[in-house]
């Protein structure tokens, strides 16, 4: 496992660099399409993150979940989404996907160390490294108009790329309570490309294009905590909790980030008897630009019920200041959003032998969630239902990993210039292995 983490590692930043084929006239916006940092065994759940934590699966969301860990664990996850885009005008289906992350995560003790010692400490620690995707810009939208004593005018608007997080996380946990922090370093790069086509119908036309890049770069970081309320212990252990509440929070401040930009602006003109431009001109070059740009803060609280093995639900809020943001580059004003979720799990038989579907864990749950874009100066709103799975896998050395499936059905921007009706499918495959860190004895 350790070579597949290392080669994994090294492939995961071009891979995710990738563009997917994605036309989302919403991207124009902002930074992007806004991409949950949570994973697959979450998002069949409606994404409740902060409260969660457990043994062989990890959280990003919440730092303090590594703290949780009892073993070694590497996640990736792969998504394809479909999409159609409605307008009072027109309509668009569209297909898109790619790798959605690639996660690593270990406890710092190994579980059969502590049995082998006859010692259990109060104290526990994890750590891990994951590469995600922040937002993805991919769009392509094509206007017309008709001006007076000009005739028409075509408008072309396109953009792609995107941002992206490397971060590292630490977590420690003494008892019941468990705090993190996740440190990492956002970047990306985003192309936006105008072109405007003056079809004038006297002597000549002009051909306007317009193309900023933009380089994004910076320290982010953000922290988190968990508390269980033990309710219950196994009967034949008592040191090890059976049914429980969670009450976990995150919080992230606002981000200063940098913003390299580069300006072009090219006019050509033709004469209306050939329509063939020609004579380009360089109005404007500039590149190199440093400028800034600034991430809001966000904070998120959630609660869950557990019981270890048959049920979890949960519900969380999430609040971010969007109208903290700030990109001297392409200056934009958003609003301050607020996000609602919920779900539950459920696992009819997890130590049965002779009937896999019993061993399944079945989820499901719901979202509403605030844009903080606009378009035509109306709010967009997100709302939806999720359905998930989690196959349990039992690998050669005998330690349970998860094959995790999960469905989001939204619709985006319901009442707004243009609506986007969605289906998100997420499969993340989860790979244990406790023989990390474990000190061998010898006789």
């Amino acid at each position: 496992m350790r070579q597949l983490t290392l080669f994994l590692l090294l492939g995961t930043a071009a891979a995710l660099s990738a563009q997917p084929k994605q036309n989302s006239p919403y991207s124009r916006y902002g930074l992007g399409d806004p991409v949950n940092q949570y994973f697959a065994n979450l998002a069949g759940w409606g994404g409740q993150s902060a409260a969660f934590h457990d043994p062989y699966h990890l959280n990003l969301s919440n730092p303090a979940s590594f703290a949780h860990l009892r073993s070694t664990a590497l996640e990736t996850g792969l998504y394809a989404k479909y999409s159609s885009y409605k307008s009072s005008a027109s309509s668009l289906n569209n297909w898109s996907g790619n790798l959605a992350y690639l996660a690593l995560g270990f406890t710092l003790k190994s579980p059969i160390n502590e049995v082998l010692d006859k010692a259990k400490s109060p104290w526990k620690f994890g750590m891990g490294a994951a590469v995600t995707p922040y937002t993805l810009i991919g769009y392509k939208v094509e206007t017309q108009d008709s001006l007076t004593n000009i005739g028409k005018v075509s408008n072309a608007f396109q953009g792609n790329g995107g941002s992206y997080r490397l971060v590292w996380s630490s977590a420690a946990k003494y008892k019941n309570t468990a705090l993190g922090v996740n440190i990492g370093w956002m970047f990306g790069k985003a192309s936006y490309e105008n072109t405007t086509d003056f079809n004038s119908e006297v002597t000549y036309s002009f051909l306007d294009n317009q193309r900023k890049e933009l380089g994004i770069n910076g320290f982010v970081w953000s922290v988190g905590l968990q508390h269980d309320i033990v309710l219950q212990h196994y009967e034949n252990d008592k040191d090890t909790p059976l049914r429980w509440f969670t009450i976990g929070a995150t919080a992230e401040s606002k981000h200063q980030l940098r913003v390299t930009s580069d300006d072009l602006f090219v006019r050509s003109r033709s004469t209306s008897a050939t329509g063939v431009y020609g004579s380009p001109d360089t109005l404007t070059y500039i590149t190199g630009v440093k400028q800034n740009l600034t991430i809001p803060a966000a904070f998120t609280l959630g609660i869950q019920y557990v019981n270890a093995t048959k049920f979890k639900a949960g519900l969380q809020l999430g609040l971010e200041q969007w109208s903290q943001y700030r990109n001297e580059a392409r200056p934009e004003s958003f609003r301050n959003t607020l996000k609602i979720s919920g779900g539950i799990e459920y696992t009819p038989d997890f130590a049965s032998y002779n009937n896999y579907g019993k061993r399944i864990r079945y989820r499901v749950g719901g979202f509403y969630r605030q844009d903080p874009r606009s378009v035509d100066g109306k709010d967009l709103n997100d709302v939806g239902l999720t359905l998930g799975f989690g196959f349990p896998i039992t690998l050669p050395r005998q330690q349970t990993s998860f094959v995790n499936a999960a469905f989001e059905l939204g619709k985006l921007g319901a009442g707004s210039t243009i609506e986007e009706t969605y289906l998100r499918m997420t499969l993340g495959f989860t790979l244990n292995d406790n023989t990390w860190f474990y000190k061998r004895r010898f006789e």
